[in-house]
Formats: structure tokens, C-alpha cells, sequence
């Protein structure tokens, strides 16, 4: 996105208010319409009746139908009124979304795609908060081409070196560490190994450290990074199979949200920690039944091996409170396919063992632009996982509440720590297409320290 280049383009998105002379017609909230090169977008006089999130999703479906450049017109959209508490997310929204659709973030076609991009005229004072919006879209960009990369090019391996390649402007701010299969069979964390067991491509642990803030707090985002999903023995069918390229996102996710905080030189301590392996079939792959032993000590009766993402979480969840000493926990995954079900392609889910950490992160994900929605935990679910061989098993054969199951079997390996656990399955990608799901809210809810 450009900034201040003044009448670039022959339109112009403009903010107006339902009551201005200018809309003749009655207008639904965020209908536009066009006159004189203007695009108008109509609001109630009060900004405060508009809810972030709507706002946001308003302009993902106005900026995806675009086809060429505009200028955008912040002021219209600041002048608002009432908008003053709202300033920033008002900023967020418009140049994360006003810069999504500009460019395909991975593509491998022979002939290059047309790209754009618009140009937003930014009045004195709101620069810094324009400056930081556009290191998250370029932090969301970064995870989309993660995400949208199929996995003849991103594994373990390969995506170690992706998110090396990102820091390295930032070696002084950051640690990096990161844990080859030898270092993870010496920690013991047999549930990620297990995963791996059908691979040829050795698994990886990533871990980066920010120590940006001189508080004792720290975060843990832990994020999911299965480059592919075969199922291993509990083979996926059909269409199932397509699209087990996301399975990493989670991964991509906490990298890259890390990457805009330390970029935008966040006051803040965050860890990411990204448990990194593909889940295939072969005859060295873990079966239904194998009772694997955890890096916390607990022992898991494997039910289904499909149900990996939660084991490799399991292991990276105690990592992080074991290894790193985080004082809160927060994991993101493309974990069940049952959220489709629940909330649907609008909504992620969140399970928070406290209520307190539920208000801030709503709050946080209001502003965000981000819609989300709490699930709960219960013992009803946690005793369907109860195995007669070990502590615990994986998963069982019952529909009944297997999103809350999975966040359930997770509570047990975070030590009794702060836990906040994401759900993005049906939210990751939206027509085959990377999203960046939370990468906003996560940055924002580490700002809140």
C-alpha cells in the first residue's frame, strides 16, 4: 500500500454518515455506492453503534471485489463521530484489508499475475499507527504465502529456514532455537515423535524468544505445524485429503505475529514455540492402540491417528512451561474439523481456562476486527478421553463434543498455567486460500502485558 500520493487514483473511498445530504437513498450499514469517482460507504452518525469486527468483514467483501487501485480517505473515516476510541482498529482494518487482495502471496504459475495497490491519504498525527498497520499486512502477506505454499515446498525443514530468513534483520532482538529429531528423542517428547514416525523428513521444534519488555510476564504462542496431514493409519478419503497444506497455519500464524511485534518494537516478552512434522502412512507410522509416553511424563493410548495435532501441541504445551518458564499459554491450530459445525467459516473458537483471560482476549479480538466465540471446558468432556492402559487417550469414537474434547485432552499438559486455546480449522483458509486467521488479535493481545 502507498501512502499520501495524492489523487493517484480516479476514485476515491470515502466515509460518510447515513444523515449527509449526499446519500439521497436509504443505505444498509457499509453499502456503497459511487458518484463523481467517489465510492461512498455509508455509517450510522455514531461510530460507536458500528462493531469492530462487522466493520472489518465489510471491508474484507468490499476490497475483494476490487480489480484496480484507489485512494482511500482516512479522515472521512476518523471524522466520524465518536470514532476517537476506535482510531487505531479503524486504521488496522482499512490498510490490512485495503493491502489483502492487491497480490497473490504464493503462486507458481508461468506467467505472472497482475497486481495493484491502493493508496491511503493519511492526515498529520495518525502516521505511526498507519506505519505499525503496515507490518501487520505485511506479517499477514508472509503467513498467506506460508500457508498457500503446498508441501513439495514447505516441511520442517524448509520452513525452519523460511522464518530464519524472516528474523534475520532481527538477530539482536531475538533468540533463535530450534531442536533437530536427536534433541527431541533426548527431551523425551515421543508424542511429536510419534507423529513423525511415518516421515522421511525429520520433525523440528522451533523456538524463538522477545524479551522486549523488562516485565516478569511472558507469553507462549504455540502454534500447530503439521506441513501435511495424510491422517497416518486413520487414512483421510476423498476430498478430506485436499487442503492438508493449512494444517501448518497455526505454525505460520505465531511465526509471523512475532515477526510485526518485533518489527513494530512491541514492549512485550513472547515466545513462539512451533512443533514442525508431516503425518503420513507408512509402515513405521504409529497405529490405533500404541501407547506413546509424553514430555510431561503422562502416558497417551493412541485412539485415532488423525487426532495428531493435539499430540504435537501436548509436547510443545510443556516445552513451553517446562524449558521456557511461560507464565501464560496460548495455542492456535487447525485442530477439528467439527468447527465447521459449530461456528461455521465466520468464527473461531477459544477455550480459556480463566475468565478473566476470556474477557481481555474478546476484547482484544473485538478491536482486532476479529470475530471469535467461547467454548467450554468440562469434566463430561475431559472423562470421554479416560483410557483403561494409559493416563489418557487421544481422541474416541463419539461425535459428541469433539472440539471441547480436543481442548480438554490439551488442559493436561500445561502444568495448571493461564491457557488460552484457539481452534481455527474452519477459519485458516477461506476458498483454498490462506488467511492469516488471529494474527491480528495475537499481536494486539500481547500488547495487553
Amino acid at each position: 500500500m502507498e501512502i499520501n500520493k495524492k489523487n493517484k487514483y480516479e476514485k476515491t473511498l470515502i466515509a460518510v454518515d447515513s444523515k449527509n445530504s449526499i446519500v439521497k437513498k436509504e443505505k444498509k450499514l457499509f453499502e456503497t455506492f459511487e458518484e463523481k469517482n467517489n465510492i461512498y460507504m455509508v455509517f450510522p452518525k455514531n461510530f460507536k453503534e458500528v462493531n469492530t469486527p462487522d466493520f472489518s468483514w465489510a471491508l474484507k467483501s468490499f476490497f475483494s471485489k476490487q480489480k484496480s487501485g484507489i485512494n482511500i480517505d482516512l479522515e472521512s473515516f476518523l471524522n466520524l463521530k465518536s470514532a476517537d476510541t476506535k482510531r487505531c482498529s479503524i486504521i488496522n482494518s482499512l490498510v490490512t484489508w485495503g493491502s489483502f487482495f492487491n497480490e497473490k502471496p504464493f503462486s507458481m504459475k508461468t506467467i505472472k499475475e497482475e497486481k495493484f495497490t491502493n493508496n491511503i491519504i493519511v492526515p498529520k498525527g495518525h502516521e505511526d499507527c498507519v506505519k505499525n498497520s503496515l507490518v501487520l499486512a505485511e506479517a499477514q502477506f508472509v503467513c498467506r504465502r506460508l500457508q498457500d505454499s503446498p508441501s513439495s515446498e514447505i516441511n520442517p525443514i524448509t520452513f525452519v529456514a523460511e522464518i530464519k530468513k524472516l528474523f534475520k534483520p532481527f538477530e539482536k532482538q531475538v533468540t533463535i532455537k530450534v531442536l533437530n529429531k536427536k534433541d527431541i528423542e533426548k527431551k523425551g517428547m515421543n508424542l511429536l515423535l510419534g507423529v513423525n514416525a511415518g516421515s522421511i523428513i525429520e520433525p523440528r521444534l522451533l523456538v524463538i524468544e522477545y524479551k522486549g519488555s523488562t516485565s516478569k510476564e511472558k507469553f507462549a504462542y504455540v502454534g500447530k505445524g503439521i506441513t501435511y496431514d495424510t491422517g497416518g493409519m486413520n487414512i483421510k478419503t476423498g476430498n478430506f485429503m485436499r487442503q492438508m497444506k493449512f494444517d501448518m497455519s497455526g505454525a505460520a500464524i505465531v511465526c509471523t505475529t512475532l515477526y510485526a511485534l518485533v518489527k513494530n518494537k512491541i514492549k512485550t516478552n513472547v515466545s513462539i514455540v512451533a512443533p514442525l512434522t508431516e503425518n503420513l502412512v507408512s509402515p513405521t507410522a504409529i497405529r490405533p492402540d500404541d501407547i506413546l509416553t509424553a514430555y510431561n511424563g503422562k502416558t497417551v493410548e493412541i485412539d485415532n491417528t488423525d487426532a495428531e495435532g493435539r499430540l504435537v501441541l501436548a509436547d510443545a504445551l510443556h516445552y513451553a512451561v517446562k524449558d521456557l518458564k511461560a507464565t501464560k499459554l496460548v495455542d492456535i491450530a487447525t485442530l477439528t474439523g467439527a468447527m465447521v459445525y459449530s461456528l461455521g467459516e465466520t468464527y473461531s473458537g477459544v477455550w480459556t481456562t480463566e475468565e478473566e483471560d476470556w474477557i481481555n482476549f474478546k476484547n482484544t479480538a473485538d478491536k482486532s476486527g476479529e470475530y471469535v466465540w467461547r467454548l467450554p471446558l468440562h469434566n463430561d468432556f475431559r472423562r470421554m478421553l479416560d483410557s483403561d492402559f494409559a493416563d489418557i487417550k487421544n481422541s474416541v469414537s463419539n461425535p459428541r463434543a469433539g472440539s471441547s474434547r480436543a481442548a480438554c485432552f490439551l488442559v493436561e499438559f500445561t502444568s495448571g498455567k493461564p491457557y488460552i486455546h484457539l481452534d481455527v480449522a474452519a477459519t485458516a483458509d477461506s476458498g483454498d486460500k490462506g488467511q492469516a486467521v488471529m494474527l491480528k488479535t495475537l499481536y494486539n493481545f500481547a500488547r495487553t502485558m
